[in-house]
């Protein structure tokens, strides 16, 4: 999500680029300047009672998901039925002296940036010593690479091609007018929509389905819009059914996770609350959050309970961009000074969440690796995704992923 803050002055200013890079600013001037008086208004059935938001469920799908921010009271229970399978958590996990070791891997949201976890995990792979991970997340860009990440390297091949394959025009339709006058967004994701029908087919959801069946976890955050809360979505247990809409909720999902908000149009969900049925409307998990781990709020060591001894956690979180601050000349203009402020708004919070969950590692006696776009990278994007640009990127994130270069803390706002 924090590229569409970055684009340069370098940039083609065609198609997209220029606009898509200032679009949750540019919808905000509309609304601002009563521009929004002359839009169609989308019709829906949406849920505005916060009680009744609270109970809604995907339709034949119970356990698919779960609020992201709140705390059970009762926690065991309330685990136990967000993750149905928890009582094969951990059998495929490897072992030292007889405490399971349990390998998490978080992927964090950043746009095209994702080209460089994309990266990192190949060359990881290349290393020899890339885990399998019992618990992959991932918001935004992060959600692109998560189900690829959690079936292996065999799917590495597939992963650099989401990533460095496609330019802007292949992904996406500019829709610039529709868009500032009443549309849900200044582009159509449709080619990317029928990019992902592609790429998640009927054999990776068997491939995470059977993994699931092993106690392995796969979990994508969105953003719950009329509720301004988190969701996480149990990948695995989607997979796992036999509804016949699994596949297409599943790439929803996906595609509501990477949603940047007035960029890219939100998605609707189906869901239901006392036999009434409404719609939700998802966009980008990394509006409410850039990168998690746990499933609930609590501290890891909550979990232990679920294994039959105390597991050995390893917590591995890859940034799909820089978090260090970069110094930069910004214009004295309108749209210049907000691009440049969202931007520093995420990044504070990407620094923030990746601090909470060191913070949370340390305490629970976990191994902490953490890993983004370092510093001294200086490519250039001439669009918004631009193969010469996540090419370069993804070769970084190999070079990284094969010398095994992780930081053992998380980043400070003062470091190079």
């Amino acid at each position: 999500m924090s590229s569409i803050a970055r684009q340069t002055q370098a940039e083609a200013p065609t198609s997209l680029t220029r606009h898509a890079a200032h679009a949750c600013v540019l919808l905000w001037l509309v609304v601002v300047l009563g521009l929004g008086g002359c839009a169609s208004i989308d019709v829906r059935r949406g849920i505005d009672d916060a009680t009744l938001a609270e109970r809604a469920t995907v339709p034949g799908l119970p356990g698919a998901r779960f609020w992201g921010d709140e705390v059970p009271k009762d926690l065991m229970a309330e685990v136990r039925r967000r993750l149905p399978n928890l009582p094969q958590l951990g059998r495929s996990a490897n072992r030292v002296n007889g405490r399971p070791v349990i390998e998490m891997l978080a992927l964090s949201g950043g746009g095209r940036d994702g080209a460089f976890g994309a990266g990192l995990l190949a060359g990881w792979s290349a290393r020899g010593d890339r885990p399998e991970f019992e618990v992959v997340t991932g918001i935004s860009a992060g959600a692109i690479i998560a189900p690829f990440a959690f079936l292996g390297p065999n799917y590495d091949d597939e992963l650099k091609e989401v990533w460095t394959a496609y330019r802007t025009s292949q992904l996406v339709v500019a829709q610039i007018v529709p868009g500032l006058l009443g549309g849900s967004a200044l582009a159509d994701t449709a080619p990317l929509a029928q990019l992902m029908e592609r790429y998640i087919d009927r054999t990776m959801m068997r491939r995470i389905a059977r993994a699931y069946a092993r106690g392995r976890i796969l979990l994508i955050g969105t953003t719950n819009l009329d509720a301004q809360r988190p969701v996480v979505w149990n990948m695995g247990e989607i997979a796992a059914s036999r509804h016949p809409e699994a596949i297409d909720l599943f790439r929803k999902v996906i595609l509501a996770s990477a949603a940047i908000p007035g960029a890219f149009p939100p998605v609707k969900i189906p869901v239901e609350v006392d036999g009434r049925r409404y719609d939700e409307l998802h966009v980008d998990g990394g509006t409410t959050r850039e990168v998690f781990v746990s499933p609930v709020q609590v501290p890891f060591t909550f979990f232990d309970a679920l294994y039959d001894r105390p597991p050995i956690r390893r917590i591995y979180v890859i940034k799909n961009g820089k978090v260090t601050p970069e110094t930069n000349v910004v214009q004295a203009q309108t749209l210049s000074i907000a691009a440049r402020a969202i931007d520093t708004l995420l990044k504070s919070q990407s620094q923030g969440d990746v601090y909470r969950i060191w913070r949370e590692a340390l305490d629970a006696g976990a191994t902490f690796k953490f890993a983004a776009v370092p510093a001294d990278f200086n490519g250039v994007s001439n669009e918004f995704f631009d193969p010469p640009y996540q090419r370069a990127l993804f070769d970084e994130g190999f070079r990284v992923g094969r010398a095994a270069a992780w930081s053992d803390k998380p980043p400070t706002a003062h470091e190079n």
